[in-house]
């Protein structure tokens, strides 16, 4: 299969067009002597811990603007560091809060750029900043930049998923994910007349995940295909080390589909009733290996091996469905990455439940390449497939239309994260 792609992408000129129309649809859519890292006094830690350092916006190694607040990088990230929007002015002048960008930003002061922060949020307490100013005001205005510690764990995906393959990342404890994602239904090749294929309206996934520690999350989400349900798990048993020690991370995901619309009919009695809703054959059950590497700081790459059963709720006795996804991404630069995923079926393709493939229509592997936009505590995805699957037996089940062909379709993925209320 790999091969037949390889001969062919020197045919599929006619993607360039729309990977140009990608990238501006994806600028529409994402608007010296140191001293070692001091103690960060608690109040102000649980200040920035409370408020900025979380939900993937000022915490690790993607942070917007580098400002990276989370535990043991607050010092190195803040004093003596010249603003990103300002850099005249520094986020922290040590012993001179009034001019320190820092609170100028939290204050909402006139000359800053940009939003007061926190953003989306309700303005810090005076107290709260208070608190700050004191921090400020206590330190040595001879105090120098400090070095950054080293990092202990790679990030080799910022989010909980690619297009459609889940990664090894997951949520920190207290955190919850939203997704939204959409695949318009018409082809691309429609033309302008039908808008490239958006003129046809679109399925639409949205999901929740929730973390149950740093390491383990649950997830429940909708599609209108079949009104079907997913409820999954991920836990990820590796973690890539900076150093080496570790050089990879792995993840196991898995759960189960129940499709619940009404009409469907048992397979083994196809002009008898309907299945009840709670009938077993009305559930398609998977489980994944998801391995990342990060082999270069610009380059990640995503092994997914999968395994799906009773896939196709309309047939009986089905052979198990067997893929083997493949992810890479390429960070552009700061925030921005390409990306292509392939998800090869390698057995049990007869039985497959590919969304909308019309009576005696050939299958094809689910193949997507698109952008990726990291900002704050939102992932976002542009991208075009050949696909209409969003939940993971419907994408395990291959595509409708012939990506190396030149045929596909528009697509997008919106991840935000948000801290739980309680």
């Amino acid at each position: 299969m790999l091969e037949r792609y390889m001969q062919k992408l020197g045919e599929t000129y006619r993607i360039l067009p729309f990977f140009v129309a990608l990238v501006i649809m994806w600028t529409v859519v994402s608007p010296m002597a140191v001293y070692s890292q001091q103690e960060v006094p608690d109040k102000v830690f649980f200040i920035f811990e409370d408020n900025c350092a979380f939900a993937g916006c000022h915490a690790g190694p993607n942070a917007p603007q580098g400002l990276d607040l989370s535990e043991g990088f607050i010092i190195s990230s803040l004093v003596n560091v010249p603003s990103k929007e300002k850099s005249d002015i520094m986020r922290v002048k040590p012993g001179d809060p009034v001019n320190s960008y820092l609170i100028m930003k939290l204050k909402g002061s006139p000359n800053i750029e940009g939003e007061q922060m926190p953003r989306g949020a309700d303005p810090l307490s005076a107290e709260q900043i208070a608190t700050i100013e004191s921090w400020i005001k206590s330190m040595e205005p001879t105090q120098k930049r400090a070095e950054a510690p080293e990092r202990e764990y790679v990030q080799a995906f910022p989010g909980l998923s690619l297009a459609t393959l889940p990664t090894t990342q997951t949520l920190d404890k207290g955190l919850f994910s939203y997704r939204i994602a959409h695949r318009w239904r018409g082809r691309t090749r429609e033309g302008f007349d039908k808008l490239f294929g958006l003129d046809f309206g679109a399925r639409m996934y949205t999901q929740m995940t929730f973390a149950v520690n740093n390491d383990i999350a649950v997830s429940a989400g909708r599609s209108a295909v079949d009104a079907t349900f997913e409820f999954a798990g991920k836990w990820r048993f590796l973690r890539e080390k900076a150093d080496g020690s570790i050089p990879l991370s792995a993840a196991i995901f898995a759960g189960f589909d129940w499709a619940t619309v009404k009409e469907i009919r048992d397979p083994d009695d196809p002009g008898g009733d309907f299945l009840s809703r709670t009938d077993s054959e009305r559930f398609a059950w998977f489980a994944q290996v998801a391995l990342t590497k990060q082999v270069h700081e610009r380059l990640s790459v995503l092994l997914t091996p999968g395994v799906l059963l009773n896939g196709n709720v309309r047939l009986a006795d089905e052979d198990a469905l067997i893929t083997f996804g493949v992810a890479g991404k390429l960070l552009l630069f700061a925030g921005f990455s390409v990306f292509l995923e392939a998800v090869p079926i390698i057995s049990g393709e007869e039985g497959a439940a590919t969304v909308e493939l019309p009576p005696g229509g050939e299958i094809y592997d689910s193949f997507t390449i698109g952008l990726e936009r990291r900002i704050g505590g939102h992932v976002f995805h542009v991208y075009i497939t050949n696909s209409l699957g969003l939940t993971t037996p419907q994408y395990m089940s291959g595509g409708n239309l012939d990506f190396v062909d030149g045929d596909f379709r528009l697509g997008f993925n919106i991840y935000r994260q948000l801290r739980l209320p309680f």
